[in-house]
């Protein structure tokens, strides 16, 4: 029997079991169930809304149109084969998921048309025993990385990776319409594939389960969504088993993508103590383990994912929570390997890491994990999209000459990919960022994320409502309503981030800022400033609540200067300007001149929120600087206004951008 839930955040399912023995379970509060009022998320998701999705639906014609002469082709009518692609399939269903979450916020006919349509052709082209896979199906000429036949290159075919997120998009379907049509599609595929990988079915593979994991992961963190929704445990095991035999029943052998660790295939997962690999293959690898082990109520992955987190916050990522920094295999290289013009950091990693950092966070309730997701969110994961919605990046690297490619051959934004991952999984993951907000257990509400919202909460006391008012992340201060139905006694929960209490701008030792800060966190209850216990990183309230109740939170957001951790070469000698939990470029645009030839010449003073334009909205901070170079070549002081690293390349391609800019200026 199908259960309906509301639909939650990308990996924040219901979760039905917790792995933190003796503890209450936390649930996070779904994002349908968080109304958004005017504000920085407000507005993107509107956005969203208006443009990105009706733009990528038209994107996508390619994709739909291989399903149609697919449908065409098994019901024995002439029509040209469809084009050979791996994955182009996915990219739709993604684009497919993010109209469903869409649909959530504002009905839309002719967005539900397109979706039916859509699950029609994509019906019609599955095969009666469930196997969905256009090529092998359509008999198209073999291509290297698909394999002759059905599940006989399962490391590069894309197979269960294409049917993972039609799986994500049949739950979000249904959660927005109750329609069950996709769903039946995704149930039946999910069948199909645990018949001919775990217990054999005689027209694949001479009958012989498969017993091989996907090279490219997810399909494990899709079928924990499929038990989720279905309530079919069947799923849980299958996610189980594609991950206990990664790297177990399978180890490729040789360099590049066929290296053991590309696809994290070198150990088993519970072996596996550093990230390794394919960045976006490793993120979707790392949120499924984590699924698991809440849904199981295990902790069979937890010193594996202890681990690797640890390493990865200390050696192997970004200041803008950016994974994945070789270009080649779009992954992790040696430790400290963290390169600026020519860094990777593919925005799929980037939305992979906010899911993992947000699947950690439920199994643990330690806002570390919050703090690590914000930071990917609002700088690497943003900067994948415009503001207007319409152009995106595949690779976001730290800096940019202005000339040389960097984005799939672009030296700026481009409005679709030849592989489009990146587009529909930004859109996907902003639509749900209201899921990440709130959750709560038995007699405890957290606040996770910040932003104009408000909320439901079911305690076992009482019902509250929590109303929170904030300009974040432009603004440190925010006021939090709590209006319980009745006087109650329940803990409210506040995050106060590792950039605001600590001398670190995240988790970890790569980033540390230079001075003491001037603003320390302070919270006042109904105007009195209040005492509180930290716990995990959470400022932890107990007390009698009433109707009116109010919290005042001051984070404190002044623009501070970072520095590296000295084993990343590359940025000896520079620094790195931030606010809140946002870092800061400078852009040619503002400098006038390229950004190599500025250094810092003083401390971060004033900023100001622009007001027309398309940064309207965004605080600017004022920079000393000194530039030098071919352009300027007379030393010459001057204040140049930087804008946050997410809202680049807004207004004109071809300029110059850096977040790590000298401290010191050197002679041409």
């Amino acid at each position: 029997m199908i259960r309906r839930f509301a639909i939650l955040t990308g990996i924040a399912l219901m979760m039905l079991a917790s792995c933190n023995s003796g503890k209450e379970q936390v649930e996070p509060v779904p994002f349908n169930h968080v109304s958004l009022h005017d504000g920085f998320w407000k507005e993107r998701i509107n956005t969203v809304i208006g443009t990105t999705v009706p733009h990528s639906i038209r994107q996508s014609e390619t994709a739909l149109e291989r399903f149609r002469r697919c449908s065409a082709f098994l019901a024995g009518k002439e029509t040209p084969l469809p084009e050979t692609n791996r994955f182009i399939s996915s990219d739709l269903y993604k684009v497919m998921e993010g109209t469903a979450y869409s649909l959530m916020y504002e009905k839309n006919d002719s967005l539900e048309a397109f979706m039916d349509y859509a699950i029609s052709l994509i019906g019609k082209s599955q095969l009666a025993d469930g196997y969905l896979y256009i090529s092998h199906e359509c008999g198209n000429p073999n291509i290297e990385e698909m394999g002759p036949r059905p599940y006989s290159w399962v490391v590069h075919s894309h197979e269960l990776y294409n049917v993972g997120h039609l799986y994500e998009a049949a739950v979000a379907y249904y959660m927005a319409t109750g329609k069950r049509s996709l769903l039946d599609i995704a149930v039946k595929s999910a069948d199909h594939v645990n018949r001919v990988f775990f217990q054999g079915d005689p027209g694949y593979n001479d009958g012989k389960p498969v017993n091989q994991a996907p090279g490219h992961e997810e399909i494990e963190l899709a079928l924990c969504k499929m038990y989720s929704t279905t309530g079919n445990g069947e799923y849980l095991k299958m996610a189980k088993k594609f991950l206990d035999i990664r790297g177990v029943t399978y180890v490729p052998s040789g360099d590049g993508i066929m290296s053991p660790s590309y696809a994290q295939q070198h150990l088993p997962v519970r072996e596996q103590r550093e990230p390794a690999g394919h960045a976006v293959r490793a993120g979707y690898l790392y949120t499924a383990m984590a699924m698991v082990d809440a849904l199981t109520a295990k902790e069979d992955y937890r010193v594996a994912l202890d681990s690797i987190w640890n390493n990865l916050t200390e050696t192997r990522i970004h200041i803008t929570g950016g994974l994945g920094a070789v270009f080649g295999i779009e992954g992790f290289g040696a430790p400290y390997e963290l390169p600026n013009k020519n860094a990777y950091n593919e925005t799929c990693a980037a939305v992979a890491n906010v899911f993992f950092n947000h699947a950690m966070f439920l199994a643990t309730h330690d806002a570390k994990y919050m703090d690590l997701a914000e930071v990917s969110l609002y700088n690497n994961a943003l900067a994948g999209i415009n503001i207007a919605g319409n152009r995106f990046f595949y690779v976001n690297p730290l800096e940019a000459d202005g000339t040389t490619g960097f984005n799939h051959g672009a030296a700026g934004r481009t409005e679709w990919f030849g592989c489009a991952c990146c587009p529909p999984n930004i859109t996907r993951l902003i639509l749900q960022v209201a899921g990440m907000m709130y959750s709560h257990s038995g007699d405890e509400i957290y606040v996770m994320m910040y932003g104009n919202s408000d909320t439901d909460i079911s305690l076992k006391k009482t019902d509250v409502k929590i109303i929170q008012e904030t300009d974040y992340p432009f603004d440190g201060k925010l006021r939090i309503r709590i209006n319980p139905e009745q006087v109650s006694r329940f803990s409210m929960k506040i995050r106060i981030p590792t950039w605001s209490r600590t001398g670190e701008f995240m988790p970890g030792d790569l980033y540390r800022y230079v001075d003491e800060a001037k603003e320390l966190p302070s919270i006042f209850v109904n105007g009195r400033e209040t005492t509180y216990a930290m716990d995990k990183g959470f400022a932890s309230i107990t007390r009698e609540w009433k109707t009116g109740d109010i919290i005042e939170l001051d984070l404190g957001m002044e623009a501070r200067q970072v520095t590296c951790n000295p084993a990343v070469k590359e940025n000896i000698g520079r620094a790195a300007i931030v606010r809140g939990p946002m870092v800061y470029c400078a852009e040619e645009t503002d400098t006038g001149c390229p950004v190599q030839e500025i250094s810092i010449s003083g401390k971060a003073k004033g900023y100001h929120t622009v007001n027309e334009g398309i940064l309207k909205g965004i605080t600017v901070i004022g920079l000393p600087v000194m530039t030098t170079g071919e352009t300027s070549p007379d030393l010459r002081q001057r204040t140049v206004e930087l804008i946050p690293y997410y809202a680049w390349d807004n207004r004109g391609d071809g300029k110059s951008m850096a977040v790590w800019l000298k401290t010191e200026l050197k002679e041409n």
